[in-house]
């Protein structure tokens, strides 16, 4: 069952490192401003929503590792971190990066790209926490 976690959490980071590799560079390189938008608008809900199910895979996986032995505290918390931060990610935060970004595109004032920056650098920053989290229950788990 640990193998099963551990090949969870690679797939996951995985995934990760793709998009921010090959999808995120080449939405921007191929397609216009609006086009670009509408497709990480339809992409990111579907990543977060995956990031969750992942979280709860983490979670039902460490509660299978605790049958019959020592409860696997730390890979719980681990499902319940990545589930919570994917879960504001998904509804707290994208739509606020969403409704910057279309308050942007009509007026590209400084202090809307500013907004927008930090809404953005949150969103990311949920995204890390929640990779550097699995990667360190792999790691010490």
């Amino acid at each position: 069952m640990l193998t099963s976690l551990h090949a969870l959490i690679w797939a996951w980071i995985g995934a990760i490192v793709m998009f921010t590799v090959t999808v995120s560079p080449t939405v921007f390189a191929t397609l216009e401003g609006p086009r670009a938008s509408a497709f990480l608008r339809a992409y990111f809900p579907r990543l977060f929503k995956y990031e969750i199910l992942v979280g709860l895979a983490i979670i039902g996986i460490s509660v299978g590792l605790s049958i019959g032995s020592e409860t696997y505290q730390y890979g719980i918390n681990v499902g319940l971190v990545v589930t919570l931060l994917a879960y504001l990610n998904l509804r707290v935060v994208m739509p606020r990066v969403n409704q910057v970004a279309d308050e942007l595109a009509d007026n590209p004032s400084p202090k809307i790209k500013a907004q927008f920056g930090l809404l953005h650098g949150l969103s990311v920053g949920l995204f890390g926490i929640n990779a550097i989290s699995m990667i360190a229950l792999f790691a010490f788990g």
